[in-house]
């Protein structure tokens, strides 16, 4: 067992966490390395390629898909795998908890896919009239303009995002309460046919759907901040300890449970990958009177 206290006023934490979460040197002991001492489990699953519903390949940290002169279609990864595949057909690729996956489309397409998240996608759009992909999960999109082509993005809950060339990210977690989408440059038409509303967003502008009203919000927000993940890195403002322990549990690859009693607790800051998960939850309960336990793999916040 591992354990950590503290009684200090939850009333410090917004002021302790922006001055203490700033970027760092990394340390000699990997993260990895830190959670086995501490003994918390770590989920070990790769990314994998599927056709179908039938697992294909594991996959390394990113691939690009190819067509040659001969227009056969390949998806190339880094790890040097090179994998045949037919035009147009239905591809998924699964990101476990713990991971990131760069991804190039045919059209050149650029996504960074975050932990915890489904991709769906076919390996060409040469016969489709328009490029359409799906995602459960976290990706940031910077999609290849095509005017005569347009892009959707098809999320949980039956939305859909129209786009045609620019930069934005979404998040939509199946065990999130909204829709998240925010965006970083050009224009994307945000469509959520349950009430049957379509809304444009500009650049810094972000849209929250309720998952269960189906309510629509509209912010201005500095978009860089929700794209941070790409660089291991959290930005969380006035976030919930709920919300929190599972961006960090998606991560790192690890379990973290929050009693009832601090789940409506909120924190505000930055937490890079590297300063691990043993500063980070030294950290949360010196600022305020969470305990931290650590027993059986798994981290309890109480």
């Amino acid at each position: 067992m591992y354990w950590i206290s503290s009684g200090v006023a939850a009333a410090c934490v917004f002021v302790s966490l922006f001055l203490v979460f700033r970027p760092t040197a990394l340390q000699e002991v990997t993260v990895y390395t830190q959670l086995g001492h501490m003994g918390i489990s770590v989920c070990n699953e790769q990314v994998q390629l599927l056709v179908g519903d039938s697992a294909v390949s594991n996959l390394g940290g990113d691939a690009k898909i190819n067509i040659d002169k001969h227009s056969n279609v390949a998806l190339q990864s880094a790890d040097g795998k090179k994998i045949m595949l037919q035009k147009a057909k239905i591809l998924k690729i699964y990101v476990p908890s713990g991971k990131h996956f760069n991804l190039e489309l045919a059209d050149g397409t650029r996504i960074v896919l975050n932990a915890d998240t489904w991709f769906e996608y076919p390996s060409t759009f040469d016969s489709q009239p328009e490029r359409r992909v799906k995602i459960k999960g976290e990706g940031f999109f910077e999609v290849k303009s095509d005017t005569t082509k347009p892009f959707y993005v098809e999320i949980p809950n039956s939305e859909s995002i129209r786009v045609l060339g620019t930069c934005f990210n979404v998040s939509a977690y199946e065990d999130n309460t909204e829709n998240v989408t925010t965006l970083l440059s050009g224009k994307i038409a945000y469509h959520v046919p349950e009430n049957n509303r379509t809304v444009t967003l500009s650049p810094n502008e972000q849209i929250r759907v309720d998952k269960e009203t189906n309510k629509m919000e509209k912010y201005e927000v500095d978009a860089a901040e929700y794209s941070m993940w790409k660089e291991g890195v959290i930005y969380f403002n006035n976030e919930k300890l709920s919300v929190l322990a599972k961006k960090l549990s998606r991560m790192y690859g690890i379990d973290i449970q929050v009693s009832e009693e601090h789940r409506d607790s909120r924190f505000s800051g930055m937490i890079r990958h590297e300063r691990g998960i043993d500063y980070i939850t030294k950290l949360l309960t010196t600022t305020s009177n969470i305990e931290c336990i650590i027993e059986n793999g798994v981290i309890y916040l109480k």
